[in-house]
């Protein structure tokens, strides 16, 4: 007898191939049956049958791009996601993971721990999967962050030492063994920032020899755009792995119309390298990051700590009125979310300029020395560049978010409503309001390729024997509900949810349960 019978569906298997209506069955934790209509099948027996008539099945989503996972120490960490569709979460991006920790992070992390409510009580990534794989609401993975390794191995991050290397070098490959599926940069970030080229080509090795990935958050998504994927793939090509330009994009006005440019540039790649180069994107024309991205990079070179104390310094200040020159920012476009500073929450620099009759250095300034962790929301990027990287063969969807600011009993920040609403309004936008993809091309786009890309084993289609992370919405009620201004909204659509083979939503209705699995490149 199966666990669960779902009947009359339209089912997209997560190929591109055409849709057809048919039933599925579930037992335990992997799908037992397929039935198409017009087959000659007996339908069998269940301890609970599903009538789908009007509703589209699918494998669960797969999200390429999330952060931290230190959400997932804290009940229904993963519900906006879920109501998404999103079975699976790939954190670990942009060069920060919560493992492996070395002794010079043991002050970040104790930190962090009491800032957001987590108990730090880990070295390893095994030990990490350890404290979190019972409280799991959906499958999670997790890469490697190369800045992680950097703060954790480095006492001075402008000056590597061949010891210091063999450490991270180490480190990492034993994080590879015990389950993480490749390394990412975040090389607009300190440390990672300061890192050359040669040193993230021999721990791209490292991880190609465990069969993992490289992700990058490239050095320069602005006028520097095209030389930084460059040197993404030149990096891919010398370690010989596959390469992920994490949430592609193009800012600042001067740089849009860039994005055709830069996917040609990763064709080109794939047409001489087996090992296939791609991209993740999230369907909003807003960035959001930390303000101290915004400032000239050596004023980070002693450490994120020491940032704010040199904000009271004239030289500096005039320092990052000249960046802000060069580069162009639009202050106006630039929101304030953290709502934990109250006089400048859900304000734009310039506003907050105009406010306190100061100029728009010396407001970035006074806002860095009140929080060096302070969140923005930018608005800086092309709608018809994100439409043109979405629409490409090897672009996947992703959230490009966070947990903790959600769940966690000390909330940091307001989140994007990429968080909330990322699929939901890939969906809504490139399916159903402008139809430049139909249903079968989108859900492979957040399933089968993704599950292909990373290696995830029997997960991304809906097919015999593969596991039970499936989704059921309906088509005329998918809307992501969460706005800039009240990003926390959860999205609407999805009717039922299984993670493997556990009924997660019932009727729209989120149910108590822990069935996610840490998966790894050994599964």
């Amino acid at each position: 007898m199966l666990d669960f019978y779902i009947q009359n569906a339209k089912i997209c298997t997560g190929h591109k191939e055409n849709a057809r209506i048919g039933n599925v069955g579930i037992l335990n934790d992997r799908i037992a049956c397929i039935h198409y209509e017009g087959e000659d099948f007996e339908t069998p027996t269940a301890k609970e049958t599903i009538d789908a008539t009007g509703l589209i099945l699918t494998p669960g989503f797969i999200d390429p791009h999330a952060s931290t996972g230190f959400g997932y120490f804290f009940p229904n960490a993963a519900d906006h996601k879920l109501y998404q569709g999103i079975t699976t979460e790939i954190f670990g991006n942009c060069g920060t993971s919560p493992a492996p920790i070395a002794p010079h992070l043991d002050k970040t992390m104790n930190r962090l721990s009491d800032e957001i409510g987590f108990p730090f009580e880990w070295r390893s990534l095994q030990e990490y999967f350890d404290q979190i794989q019972d409280k799991l609401q959906f499958n999670i993975a997790t890469l490697v962050g190369h800045s992680t390794l950097r703060a954790g191995n480095m006492d001075d991050w402008h000056n590597l030492q061949p010891s210091q290397l063999e450490m991270m070098k180490t480190a990492l490959a034993e994080a590879m063994d015990e389950g993480a599926l490749g390394i990412s940069t975040g090389l607009i970030y300190a440390p990672g920032c300061f890192a050359e080229m040669d040193e993230i080509v021999s721990l791209a090795k490292v991880t190609a020899e465990k069969g993992g990935v490289y992700a990058s958050h490239v050095r320069n998504e602005r006028d520097g755009l095209e030389e930084a994927v460059a040197e993404a793939l030149t990096i891919g090509k010398q370690a010989d792995i596959r390469v992920l330009i994490s949430h592609i994009k193009a800012a600042e006005k001067e740089n849009w119309g860039k994005i055709p440019k830069v996917l040609k540039m990763l064709e080109e790649y794939n047409k001489t390298s087996e090992l296939q180069a791609a991209c993740d994107v999230y369907p909003y024309t807003a960035v959001s990051t930390k303000l101290r991205a915004f400032i000239p990079k050596y004023m980070l070179q002693d450490g994120i700590a020491a940032v704010a104390e040199k904000m009271n310094d004239a030289e500096n200040v005039a320092a990052i009125a000249n960046w802000i020159e060069k580069k162009d920012y639009d202050m106006s476009r630039m929101l304030i979310i953290s709502d934990d500073l109250e006089k400048y929450y859900n304000k734009n620099v310039s506003e907050i300029a105009e406010e306190f009759n100061i100029s728009l250095a010396q407001a970035v300034a006074d806002i860095l020395a009140a929080s060096t962790e302070t969140w923005v929301v930018y608005h800086c990027i092309d709608q018809k560049d994100i439409d043109t990287a979405v629409m490409w063969s090897n672009a996947m969807i992703c959230t490009d978010s966070w947990s903790y600011p959600i769940n966690a009993p000390k909330s940091i920040g307001q989140p994007h409503p990429r968080s909330y609403g990322a699929f939901t309004e890939f969906l809504q936008r490139f399916v159903i309001d402008e139809k430049m993809l139909s249903w079968e091309e989108a859900i492979h786009k957040v399933t089968y390729l993704p599950a292909e890309f990373f290696q995830l084993k029997h997960r991304g289609l809906i097919a015999k024997d593969y596991y039970a992370d499936i989704v059921l919405f309906d088509p005329n009620s998918v809307k992501a509900n969460a706005t800039y201004l009240a990003p926390r909204e959860l999205s609407s659509g999805v009717e039922h949810l299984w993670v493997n083979g556990s009924h997660l939503i019932q009727n729209a209705e989120m149910q108590k349960a822990t069935p996610g699995k840490v998966l790894t490149l050994n599964d």
